[in-house]
């Protein structure tokens, strides 16, 4: 037995309630091992058995499994009646049983495990402790806007923006179109229509920029996207329609024009606002000149006009703070997506978390990290990041034919085994941003493999978002091009009907069956193909509060599959289709059938 490959602690993804009655627990192993067992109980529940004091405990098999490249997750969830868990594992390979504690391996007749034995132990199921994140994330599927770029208002008065570009115009950040809230407003009926409830908002206060990541202001809206009565108005909408709105805070940085660093910038060490930033020699330029390369102040990346904030410092983290306590208050929005979330302070993280939960309950916090957020995603800080390593492995699975499915589940496995499963349910799902390639033209214009790729999202546990245009699969390279202008005239024109219409059915889908929401899953295989490398992806979807279960198939492969037994489709049990001839899957085909 492989026992350096397992791994278990009493924290983390490894052990914490899923609510107050149940207690999720969790063990990696190598991949020799075929079984895993909990022995539990109550850490005080002992009986007299007339020689001894007997421990009353539990085994219960370990049947949640999930199989990762090099590993195995194992997962059970049990109900300590009085809230305290005492525990081991029993563990099995082909020809070894060995017991597995806090302070090591025994063999079953190494030692008398009762008294020799430290057991794992997770002391008290706190209600407090319990990671809640907004019961409404789950079912929510956001759209990503990019203000500048997504609708100029029919009443916008400004004559000095260039003339609405087509899909196909390429663009920089330099071009002002004259996108603003107003046009927002009034395109939310096209996103109810979608299926969409969720808007995401790339940042819209003053700015030099078109991307608006440079804060000059963060209590003004910029002119360019209108006035807070348009924001107000905009919110108050969406929430009539059923929306909820997210605004991006930049509190990483703030721009060269913010009225602290501009004072430092006149005053030097003598300013006000010195210790808001992060300066390490006065003596540099009065201007952007690769000042941050050369380690006078440290910046967003090397961006001179993006100044480093101290949120270290507690004046830095009570404004921002109250900052953001006002855009709660004021524009009545309901989460907040921290940009560079993973270099702001710990502490800074969970004084916002607790000052704007004070003021709405349900409020949603999610952070931009690229890499494992742990630290960030214990239920003091943020609810949800970013789940670019999910986006990443289904892109490395799609853009390369010699991987199998095996390789699909080990990844997203990888991916769905990093935090709690209530995080897991929340984290943003999204294949595209304003930060990436637009997904058509990473995947080469193929059509086919764009919709396969957007519905295995919307078939995956978590809160899916669709960057502003993927619907119509707009085309657009790396940043800045993949902030193109959002096509109007062309979509009234039908241009994009085919796409638009089967990413508006699987957005409805999602929404309307619980098992497509669900972290409940498994892949199936063909008898067939056991190995999976004909890319035929079999997923099925469970609920387990309804009992509801769906299959989505996805044929990512280069060869048609006439579906069979099991998985032959009625007629009247098919939810969505697409490219599908009776029972034949072509390549780039798509079914989902209720079981």
């Amino acid at each position: 037995m492989n026992t350096s490959a397992v791994q278990h602690y009493s924290y983390d993804k490894f052990c914490y309630p899923l609510n107050k009655d149940e207690l999720q627990l969790s063990i990696q192993t190598g991949n020799d091992i075929t079984a895993v067992f909990l022995i539990f109980g109550d850490p005080f529940d002992f009986k007299f058995d007339g020689k001894d004091w007997e421990w009353q405990k539990t085994r219960v098999p370990m049947e949640d499994i999930k199989r990762l490249s090099d590993s195995i997750f194992w997962s059970v969830s049990v109900r300590p009646f009085f809230k305290r868990c005492k525990y081991f594992f029993e563990i099995h390979s082909c020809d070894e049983k060995k017991f597995f504690f806090e302070d090591g391996f025994y063999s079953e007749g190494q030692t008398d495990l009762q008294k020799n034995a430290s057991p794992f132990m997770f002391p008290w199921m706190n209600e407090a402790d319990i990671i809640k994140p907004a019961s409404w994330a789950e079912n929510t599927v956001w759209y990503q806007i990019f203000p500048a770029r997504f609708c100029r208002s029919s009443s916008s008065a400004k004559e000095d923006y260039l003339p609405w570009a087509a899909s196909d115009h390429a663009v920089t950040n330099e071009e002002r179109y004259g996108g603003n809230i107003a046009g927002i407003t009034e395109k939310l009926d096209y996103l109810e229509d979608l299926g969409i409830n969720g808007l995401y908002l790339n940042p819209i206060n003053l700015s030099v920029s078109q991307h608006k990541y440079d804060t000059k202001d963060y209590l003004q809206i910029d002119p360019d996207f209108g006035s807070e009565e348009d924001l107000i108005h905009m919110v108050k909408e969406a929430h009539r329609h059923s929306m909820h709105v997210m605004l991006d805070g930049v509190f990483n940085h703030s721009g060269w024009e913010f009225f602290a660093w501009q004072d430092l910038i006149q005053k030097r060490e003598k300013s006000r606002y010195a210790s808001w930033f992060m300066v390490n020699d006065y003596n540099f330029l009065p201007k952007p000149c690769d000042n941050a390369a050369k380690g006078f102040y440290y910046s967003f990346a090397f961006s001179d006009r993006m100044p480093k904030l101290n949120t270290n410092n507690p004046e830095v983290r009570d404004y921002f703070c109250s900052v953001c306590e006002t855009w709660v208050k004021k524009y009545d929005i309901d989460a907040i997506r921290l940009d560079v979330a993973n270099e702001i302070s710990h502490a800074f993280c969970r004084e916002l978390r607790e000052r704007l939960q004070k003021i709405k309950p349900d409020f949603f916090i999610v952070g931009e990290i690229w890499n494992n957020s742990q630290p960030w995603l214990r239920g003091d800080e943020f609810d949800s990041v970013i789940n670019y390593p999910l986006r990443t492995a289904i892109d490395h699975f799609a853009s390369n034919p010699e991987k199998s499915v095996r390789f699909l589940e080990e990844s997203l496995n990888q991916c769905l085994t990093q935090y709690a499963r209530q995080t897991e349910r929340v984290l943003i799902n999204q294949m595209d941003s304003h930060d990436t390639i637009r997904l058509i033209t990473k995947n080469d214009g193929n059509v086919d493999m764009t919709l396969l790729q957007f519905a295995l999202i919307l078939t995956l546990p978590g809160s899916a978002c669709m960057y502003y245009g993927t619907e119509i699969l707009l085309p657009g390279g790396k940043d800045p091009d993949c902030r193109r202008c959002m096509p109007w005239k062309e979509i009234e024109a039908g241009k994009f009907a085919e796409a638009h219409s089967f990413m508006r059915s699987l957005v409805r889908l999602r929404r309307k069956h619980a098992a497509l929401r669900s972290d409940k899953f498994s892949f199936q295989y063909l008898s067939t193909d056991l190995s999976g490398k004909h890319r035929l992806v079999i997923l099925r979807k469970f609920d387990e509060f309804s009992g509801e279960t769906i299959d989505c198939i996805f044929n990512f492969g280069r060869l048609p599959f006439t579906l069979k037994g099991e998985f032959l489709p009625k007629e009247e049990s098919i939810l969505l289709s697409r490219n599908v001839d009776g029972n034949l899957l072509p390549p780039g085909a798509f079914i989902a059938i209720i079981k």
